[in-house]
């Protein structure tokens, strides 16, 4: 029987109000940042040790723990209860992994870890593609190509163009939405670098095309949606202050917008996440409170819904009946 082992890999966030816990998920953010633009290590350093200290008393303060890396592993769970399921010509065992970017375990640690399964699968839980989410997993998969006679791992990426994955969002929308008339709908994705510090166009796959593509096309698709009641549907970005200038409009730019409109009910999908995490949580909690607008709802990422499982089965399933006979 061939063995395959299924990598979900997510950006991973300190799990605690642990100072060392943060400051060491803040270093190897930053540090997996530096590796496409210019963040000088004494910048890096000092950015971790005052991040470190802000996250342990805004956690402790607002009891807040970053259910992220909680959520990814239940949704290794749920893969593999998916998989145990799946019938294909040839004898597979599947066993599923999460793993992190910047967090333990690892990602490389976990590669390593499975070195002896006849195939690696790494997926990437970030539908966008960019040099620092699927791009840092092809790049570990080709350090890897030919080492000790074993197949480089491959890496399941692309969600940002996936109509099926347009299904399992648009369901996830409806289920939450509140059909109150005239509200505003918000897509939110992870922001990213448009000029550098020279004012510049980055020089490393930042995934705006990617982002751009998703954002257009899943608001076509909620918009002729017979299910659908928002009066309009806007595309923001959650953004960082380091590296250059970021996308826009942020999203306390766009609440700013919309509250001069008139919009009275708001509702924020953060679509560019395939987890809920400090930052769809936390920071939009914070741009919500700053806005005058009246109501502004969270919605959940699609997380560890069921509809997501079986979604990411299907794609793993996909990519393994993609490969040559000979291949595993």
């Amino acid at each position: 029987m061939k063995r395959i082992a299924v990598i979900l890999v997510a950006h991973g966030e300190a799990e605690t109000e642990s100072f060392f816990e943060n400051f060491s998920m803040i270093r190897h953010t930053l540090a997996h940042a530096g590796e496409v633009m210019k963040l000088p290590r004494p910048l890096q350093l000092l950015v971790s040790l005052v991040g470190g200290m802000k996250n342990r008393v805004t956690f402790r303060a607002q009891q807040y723990r970053s259910p992220q890396n909680r959520i990814t592993r239940q949704q290794a769970s749920q893969l593999q209860e998916k998989l145990n399921r799946v019938v294909m010509p040839q004898q597979i065992n599947f066993k599923v992994y999460s793993a992190f970017h910047v967090t333990p375990p690892f990602v490389q640690d976990i590669v390593e870890q499975t070195s002896g399964h006849d195939l690696q699968l790494l997926v990437s839980l970030s539908p966008i593609d960019n040099q620092l989410t699927s791009g840092n997993l092809q790049r570990l998969s080709d350090r890897y190509s030919h080492v000790n006679g074993q197949r480089h791992p491959v890496v399941v990426h692309g969600f940002w163009k996936d109509d099926a994955l347009w299904k399992v969002y648009l369901d996830h929308l409806f289920s939450h939405e509140k059909n109150v008339t005239g509200s505003v709908l918000v897509l939110a994705f992870h922001g990213t670098l448009v000029k550098d510090t020279r004012g510049e166009a980055p020089m490393f796959h930042t995934g705006l095309k990617e982002m751009q593509e998703m954002g257009s096309a899943l608001r076509n698709a909620i918009l002729v949606d017979p299910r659908n009641s928002y009066e309009s549907i806007e595309i923001a970005y959650l953004n960082h202050d380091v590296g250059g200038t970021w996308t826009k409009p942020s999203l306390g730019e766009s609440l700013k917008v919309l509250s001069s409109r008139g919009a009275r009910d708001v509702d924020i999908f953060s679509c560019g996440y395939f987890s809920d995490g400090t930052e769809t949580i936390l920071y939009v909690q914070k741009e919500a409170a700053a806005s005058s607008v009246k109501s502004i709802r969270l919605l959940p990422c699609i997380n560890d819904s069921e509809a997501f499982a079986d979604f990411l089965a299907e794609k793993v399933v996909a990519m393994v009946s993609s490969l040559p006979d000979d291949y595993i």
